[in-house]
Order: C-alpha cells, then sequence, then structure tokens
C-alpha cells in the first residue's frame, strides 16, 4: 500500500488552495531465551532484525536454532507486539515474528506490508491478524512471520535482498512458504520469484492490490498531461500539478520503480506539452521516457504466474464509468455535499476520500489503442493500482481487452494466466487491511470474477485463500443490492 508518508503534507498544502492535489496524492497510494546445549545454531546472515522501540536502532543477526532432540525449529526472531512503531528508516531486511511459538511441522506465512507501513503498528497488517489468529485451523496450520524494509528504496535493491531472505526463511522452515502481500510488497515478491530458487521456496504468493504492471499516477507526464484534459480551471491544473511534483521530490522511487511498464503500448506519444501557467502542468510525454524499465524488466524475465493469488479492487466513479446526462446533472447539484464528503476529508489526510479522487483522476488518464486514445481504460482502479495491473494481466489480453466498464470484467476469466485473481466491487486500496469498504458499504462483497463463491468479508477471502478452503453461499451471506437497484 502506497499511501501513508504524505498526510503531513497534504495538511500543509491545503492551505495553499480548496483544490490542492496533495491530500489526494496519500500514495504510501497505495507492510527466546537461551536454548538447549545441544541446539545447533544456524546464523543467516542475509536479515537483520530491530529491538522493538528501540532508540538506537541498532542491528543483529538472526540465529534460527533448531533442537535435534525432536528436530524442531524454533526462530529466535524479535517478536512484533501491536503497538510497536518504528521511527527510523529500515537499513536493510528485516524480519520478526508473531510470538514464540515454535513451529511444530506449521507452515511459515510470511507478510509483507506496503508503502509506509514499516512506520505503522504492526506493519499495518494488526487488523487481519487478529482475525485470523481467531480460527483455530489457522493457528494449526501457520506461524507467522513479518517482513519490514524500506519503501522508499529502490524496488530493485529490495528485490536482491529478498532473493536471499526467501530461501533461508524456506529452508529454515523445511518447506515452502506461504506469502501474503500488499501492494507494492507484491512487486518485492514479483521481482524475487523471476530466481529459480526463490522460486522453488515459495508455495504460493497472495497479492493484493499489487501495481504488476505500474500505475499511471506514477508516469509523472503521462499523469500531468492528463491533469491538463481536465476540465477544471487552469489555477485548479496548475495547484494539482504543483502538489504532484512536491510529493513525488520525496518519493522518486515510487516513479522511477512503479511506473505503468508499457508492454502493452499503452502510453501515448505526445512530446512536449505545457499549460498556461508556467508552472503547469507540463512535460515531456513519451513511452521509453515515462514507463518503469524496473517492472518491464521483470515481466519480460518470465515471472511464474502459477504461484500467485492476485485480488483486484475497484471503486465505483460514475463520472468516469457512466456519465450520463442524468449524472452529469446529478454531479453538478451534488458538488457542494461532495466537496464537504470527499474533497475537504482527503485535505485533511484521510485515505479513504482520497482515494476516491485519485480513482477518478486515474480513470481519465488517456491510454493508447486501435482508435487513437480511450479516456477509460483505467477507469476501474482502487485509487493506486488499475484493475489490469492487479490482475498481472498479460500484455496483449490489457491490449486486446481494455476494461472501459463494469461488465467488461466477465471476459477476462479466461485469460487470467495466473493461479488465482479475484476481483471485488466499491473497495479502494486501504480495504485488503483495515477490512472496511469506503463510504459505509456493505461489509460482504463477492468476487466479480467468480460470481458463484458468494459474498464473504475481505478477512473470509483471505482466510479462505490461506487455508484453501472452498468458497461458497453461507448461512451469514448478505445479500448483495444489484446495480440495478442502487
Amino acid at each position: 500500500m502506497i499511501l501513508q508518508n504524505v498526510v503531513t503534507v497534504s495538511r500543509t498544502t491545503a492551505r495553499l488552495a480548496s483544490f490542492s492535489v496533495s491530500a489526494l496524492l496519500l500514495l504510501s497510494t497505495v507492510c527466546a531465551g537461551a536454548a538447549p546445549a545441544q541446539t545447533k545454531e544456524m546464523d543467516a546472515s542475509v536479515t537483520s532484525v530491530t529491538q522493538a522501540k528501540s532508540d538506537s536502532h541498532n542491528k543483529t543477526p538472526v540465529h534460527i536454532k533448531v533442537d535435534p532432540s525432536d528436530s524442531e525449529l524454533i526462530f529466535h526472531m524479535p517478536v512484533l507486539n501491536p503497538g510497536d512503531v518504528f521511527k527510523q528508516k529500515p537499513e536493510r531486511l528485516e524480519v520478526f515474528q508473531q510470538d514464540h511459538s515454535p513451529l511444530k511441522g506449521r507452515e511459515l506465512l510470511l507478510l509483507i506490508h506496503g508503502g509506509g507501513g514499516e512506520y505503522q503498528s504492526m506493519f499495518r497488517w494488526d487488523k487481519a491478524l487478529e482475525y485470523f489468529s481467531a480460527d483455530s485451523q489457522f493457528k494449526k496450520k501457520f506461524k507467522v512471520f513479518l517482513l519490514r524494509y524500506d519503501t522508499t528504496d529502490s524496488l530493485s535493491d529490495e528485490i536482491e535482498q529478498a532473493k536471499k531472505l526467501i530461501p533461508e526463511l524456506a529452508r529454515s522452515a523445511g518447506k515452502p512458504i506461504t506469502i501474503m502481500a500488499l501492494s507494492m510488497g507484491g512487486n518485492v515478491v514479483q521481482g524475487a520469484i523471476v530466481d529459480p530458487q526463490v522460486d522453488d521456496c515459495i508455495d504460493r504468493a497472495i497479492c493484493m492490490g499489487t501495481p504488476f504492471h505500474g500505475s499511471p499516477l506514477f508516469s509523472a507526464d503521462w499523469y500531468q498531461y492528463s491533469l491538463l484534459q481536465h476540465k477544471f480551471s487552469p489555477f485548479t491544473r496548475m495547484m494539482d500539478a504543483v502538489d504532484y511534483r512536491l510529493y513525488f521530490s520525496k518519493h522518486k522511487n515510487y516513479q522511477a520503480d512503479l511506473k505503468w511498464d508499457n508492454l502493452d503500448g499503452g502510453i501515448p506519444s505526445i512530446g512536449s506539452f505545457k499549460g498556461i501557467t508556467p508552472v503547469g502542468p507540463k512535460g515531456n510525454l513519451n513511452p521509453v521516457k515515462d514507463s518503469s524499465s524496473v517492472l518491464s524488466k521483470i515481466n519480460r524475465s518470465g515471472v511464474d504466474k502459477a504461484k500467485i493469488i492476485a485480488y483486484a479492487g475497484y471503486l465505483v466513479t460514475p463520472e468516469v464509468l457512466c456519465m450520463t446526462k442524468k449524472r452529469r446533472l446529478e454531479s453538478y447539484i451534488l458538488a457542494p455535499y461532495r466537496f464537504f464528503t470527499v474533497r475537504m476529508p482527503a485535505q485533511l489526510g484521510r485515505e479513504q476520500p482520497a482515494l476516491k479522487v485519485l480513482s477518478t483522476k486515474i480513470g481519465k488518464v488517456k491510454a493508447t489503442d486501435e482508435s487513437g486514445l480511450s479516456t477509460k481504460k483505467f477507469a476501474l482502479n482502487d485509487g493506486i493500482t488499475p484493475v489490469a495491473s492487479a490482475l498481472f494481466l498479460p500484455p496483449q489480453v490489457v491490449r486486446d481487452y481494455p476494461i472501459l466498464k463494469e461488465d467488461d470484467l466477465p471476459s477476462l476469466r479466461p485469460h487470467l494466466d495466473i493461479r488465482l485473481g479475484r476481483v471485488f466491487r466499491n473497495i479502494d486500496h486501504v480495504t485488503f487491511v483495515d477490512g472496511a469498504p469506503p463510504h459505509r458499504g456493505t461489509k460482504f462483497m463477492k468476487d466479480e470474477l467468480h460470481p458463484e463463491d458468494g459474498a464473504h468479508t475481505i478477512f473470509d477471502w483471505m482466510l479462505d485463500e490461506l487455508l484453501e478452503r472452498d468458497q461458497g453461499y453461507r448461512d451469514d451471506d448478505e445479500l448483495i443490492i444489484t446495480r440495478s437497484s442502487e
């Protein structure tokens, strides 16, 4: 998830203009005592750990100890307690365990946070873990570990460290591990799994809201060009452009690593452009300059997609998906209400309102297709990641099956080449870890690609995936309101 670090910036910049987008870019958019005398020590020096709430932030090597009397693995890593919050950047990958309980034949579940998660309690997995841990079958099957990394660092650097860490954990556990990753945490897995040694050490990876193909939001000139096309006042466009550059001046790695990979040829070749004001929007838009070389190189290397279970979400934005005359009139009438309920909360640093506004802006980014430019290719997105990117669709499918509206989703199902893909309606980028859909929507949601699997809470979907349980309609399912009745 890429949605934490900009809150302070957004509150300051909000004073500059009522329509400022700095708050909209809340992108950080979008994770033992002494051993017996006979214990054999293995130094897993590839990782380091941080003692919770330590001011010095000193690192010590991770030691994994094996008791030969019962061949039981005991992981001597620090326990991460709810409420433990780190203020210092991690210098390298850090591993924590949820508790000191021995492995006892259980599988190792590694949780990898998204952007900004390294500074949150339980790296923002607290609500999900509380839910999972209440299930006896989960506790019997998994021992939980959490990975901390610097989400402002180069993605390539984090990937290289993960290539060494994951095999070490799998060897120590004696079996392939299961990974659950949020947002750019999934990009770390995406890059590491290209290595055959790493691939052999992963059973499956559940990735939620991961921009496998990147996002137009991080392609600076492409996004600035889309701002120029918006039907706002020149002053509003100018402030949006300034705020965008202000935020990313402190998060350059997003624009360097998570730009759209352009394997589908979607980035238009516009050349130089500028608004009527000196500060923009302005830029020089061309596919080579504005696409992610990191992601395109990874995706051309051959990722083992059979290991990936991908969750995608999207917000329903009528002004992008179905702007009829009636909807346009409604939008004018409700504009004051939306200002106070969406834009103002976004300016004050509220994540979900910010994602709603960003979702609209991403949905209006212009992409190339056979007929020229399409304004709605990314209409379905969670405020950070378009559905096509989160589902890790093959480039040709992204090109041939542009998702212009909700009814286009079922046509994707035969073309998925990952282990499993799910798409959830009207949720945003943070729903995957907060568990609550935005705007007080129903907590029971169905997978738009597999409606036969019923409607469940997002944590139930994850838990069933981890335990490999069959989904389906249950007694506690809530009736889903049909689109026709909304």
